[in-house]
């Protein structure tokens, strides 16, 4: 294994398990109000963005 391999492997996964955060606990619970939706989609395209990238270095690496 490659290190850019083995680093974006550990990024994808890290994007991987916080969109399931989001996702599975945390959007159900939250009451939707103004902030909270903007910090919900914050999160997400972090999350997302974790994912592409991770991706990008694997198949890149």
């Amino acid at each position: 294994m490659t290190q850019n391999l083995t680093t974006g492997v550990f990024i994808l996964l890290s994007g991987l398990a916080l969109l399931i955060l989001l996702f599975a606990k945390l959007i159900p619970k939250t009451k939707h109000d103004t902030d909270t939706k903007a910090l919900l989609i914050v999160f997400t395209l972090v999350g997302a963005c974790l994912v592409v990238m991770g991706g990008w270095l694997t198949l890149r690496g």
